[in-house]
């Protein structure tokens, strides 16, 4: 289980600024919830009072709401950050500082001293994965259980959503859909999570598979198992026996590589052909579902897809052994009863479009024909853009620059046919058309096909980033605003990341499963630490620009913002530096819910539709979660911590921090 994100608790200082009669105004900005530390040590870096011992400070409120308790500590002041129940954004608290060294020629120093307090909104990120997206019901179940018991002990059940965001791709936005459907109907997060329930017991194969059947022989499974078990011990021992044998006797290695050679073969054949190509048989639960996935895969899953005649029997190439030619394709959406069509018609009520204090829906497909990533979004746009001629409000520009800008308008919201885009596998389905226009053709509407968006972003978090900071942020070259909120995410990683599998096996359905785990696995580490470096610098330059006002260079500081930087804003415009300035929100936590490899993962786990899988995935992610929020509130608490008493330094935190990783 991976786990990182920015902590919410260490507080970055934005920097200080000149203020009228003498005294320094400090600014900091932090996320709700969080420990604030005023260190006095802080407050005379720059004045005489720091050649002498500094002997005290106090420190007072001076605006009543919310009115915070504050703690001393030597010398250091502290209080943790309200959380903001109101609507804003932020909140500003004022204090007035006064810093006393031991002589007698230094007077008190007073400070004025403001808080910016932000919001933190909550996102939930759903992979996409077909049948794996059962895992994704326990992990939301369980994350609402613990996050609405913690908005109670906070005051904000109720106040504000629980998630602010709901993404997802593939049936992952299928997932989101029934989730944000449920909300906008008026039930409770926890009726949502019993709905996304029943959602995924309407898909599930109720009767037992083939495979199945078998398995309830214990004989049977018996069988699996002991030819296992005992060709793996096997293998393994064969392989270090040759490799010690080759060790203890290197002559008679010499005298193998020359018989080997002399043969044209390579000294290593015997190990690479009858060591590494032996393949170890499946375990007894491997071999179900590898027989439940090949039964759906061919015949069809009830309420998700089944399979509809090919035209032609011999396909563009006239090849009889492409299977693809003889073999039905199959269909989710024409045939009643094998309908995904109908099953999301029956648990979401289209279209979707939601507003400030409802949950955001946003879920991504891949435009086929430009190749770009496609966020469908349920709120409507702040601002219109150049490119929308008319008063839609709803819509999604995307391309690499404005000579290849496409725009695609969807008046209605969200609808069901952009669901079924975000989870339409080319090789099973067929391809949702959109209009959309083209700055190619002067905007001229030209129809494109969409496929599934998990061959582009599987883990939308960088569509999510993009979205939040677009909907909350003025993008004006004036504007330096704190406006948007901060940002916590969870994330259901359905594709495990690590390998169970004891030897490595070559065989054909090794070689599929683990391509597949590569290819759709969570990739969102590098944005995440993206993000975080940039709000680094963002804060590192808001600093040095009051630092220097501080000082008086602000006419300096100020002719330098106004320059032009090197790239453009959402519009095409190219920015000025100052502009980077604004807009600017920490993620403050990115919590990762990670699907284990159990030993038994098959190639085709996504078409397996049986009960004991599907109960078995639900299980999987309610416990997974349980356990990965345990681990957060543990590091979470360390590191409050650490931040607080400075007990340990940040290269100690880290070691804890693998250790809990490793627990």
């Amino acid at each position: 289980m991976a786990m990182a994100g920015k902590n919410n608790n260490e507080i970055p200082r934005s920097g200080i600024e000149n203020h009228t009669g003498g005294s320094a105004r400090y600014n900091y900005i932090v996320s709700e919830g969080s420990t604030v530390v005023f260190d006095l040590h802080d407050f005379t870096i720059d004045s005489d009072i720091n050649t002498y011992k500094l002997e005290s400070g106090s420190c007072r409120q001076t605006d009543s709401m919310p009115a915070v308790k504050l703690h001393y500590d030597n010398n250091r002041i502290s209080f943790t950050a309200p959380f903001i129940k109101g609507n804003e954004v932020n909140t500003i608290l004022k204090f007035e500082l006064s810093v006393k060294d031991n002589s007698n020629k230094t007077k008190d120093r007073s400070y004025s001293v403001s808080v910016i307090i932000k919001r933190i909104q909550r996102a939930i990120i759903f992979q996409g994965g077909v049948s794996l997206g059962a895992y994704e019901v326990g992990v939301f179940q369980a994350l609402a259980e613990k996050l609405i018991e913690d908005d109670k002990q906070r005051g904000l059940e109720n106040v504000r959503p629980l998630f602010d965001i709901v993404a997802g791709t593939s049936i992952g936005a299928m997932n989101a859909a029934v989730v944000v459907s449920s909300i906008v109907e008026g039930k409770s997060w926890k009726d949502s999570a019993r709905e996304l329930v029943r959602f995924w017991k309407h898909q599930k194969y109720e009767g037992f598979t083939v495979a199945d059947v078998l398995n309830e022989n214990p004989m049977y499974s018996y069988w699996w198992d002991l030819i296992h078990n005992t060709s793996r011990i096997t293998k393994l021992f064969a392989g270090t026996l040759m490799d010690s044998y080759s060790d203890l006797s290197p002559d008679l290695k010499n005298w193998y590589n020359i018989l080997i050679n002399s043969i044209s073969l390579d000294p290593n054949f015997w190990k690479d052909y009858f060591i590494d190509g032996w393949y170890i048989p499946a375990t007894a639960e491997a071999a179900r579902r590898y027989y439940s996935a090949k039964q759906f895969h061919t015949l069809g899953a009830p309420n998700v897809a089944s399979g509809i005649p090919s035209w032609s029997i011999f396909g563009k190439f006239f090849d009889l052994s492409n299977q693809s030619n003889f073999l039905p394709r199959p269909d989710n959406k024409h045939i009643h009863g094998y309908s995904l069509m109908k099953t999301l018609e029956e648990f979401v009520h289209f279209p979707i479009i939601t507003k400030k204090g409802q949950p955001r829906f946003l879920l991504v497909a891949v435009d086929v024909e430009t190749g770009d990533a496609v966020t469908f979004d349920s709120y409507e746009k702040r601002e219109k853009a150049k490119d929308v001629t008319d008063d839609s409000r709803y819509y999604s520009v995307y391309g690499p620059d404005e000579q290849n800008k496409h725009v695609l308008i969807y008046d209605d919201g969200i609808n069901i046919d952009h669901v079924l885009a975000s989870g339409t596998f080319p090789n099973f389905f067929d391809y949702p058309k959109f209009k959309v226009k083209d700055s190619a053709l002067n905007y001229e509407e030209k129809e494109h096909i969409f496929w599934d968006g998990g061959f582009r972003s599987n883990t939308p978090l960088r569509e999510v980033i993009h979205a939040h900071r677009d909907f909350w942020h003025v993008d004006d070259d004036d504007n330096e605003e704190d406006d948007v909120p901060d940002l916590e995410v969870y994330i259901a990683d359905l594709w495990p990341s690590e390998l169970r599998e004891e030897p490595i096996s070559l065989d054909l359905d090794f070689v599929e499963n683990r391509k597949l785990n590569i290819i759709f696995a969570d990739k969102t580490h590098y944005d995440e630490q993206m993000a975080e470096v940039v709000s680094d610098y963002i804060d590192l330059t808001k600093a040095l620009k009051n630092l220097a006002e501080r000082t008086g260079n602000s006419k300096e500081v100020k002719h330098l913002l106004e320059k032009h930087a090197g790239s453009k804003n959402r519009g095409g415009k190219i920015r000025k530096y100052k502009s980077l300035l604004g807009g600017r929100f920490r993620l403050t936590k990115v919590v990762r819910i990670d699907h284990k490899d159990d030993g038994n993962e098959v190639a085709n786990k996504i078409y397996d539709y049986s009960h004991t899988t599907i109960e078995k995935l639900m299980k999987d992610g309610f416990c997974d979660a349980l356990k990965q929020i345990g681990i957060q509130s543990i590091k979470d608490s360390i590191i409050r911590m650490v931040y607080t008493d400075r007990i340990i330094t940040n290269n100690k935190t880290y070691e804890l921090e693998q250790q809990l990783q490793q627990i």
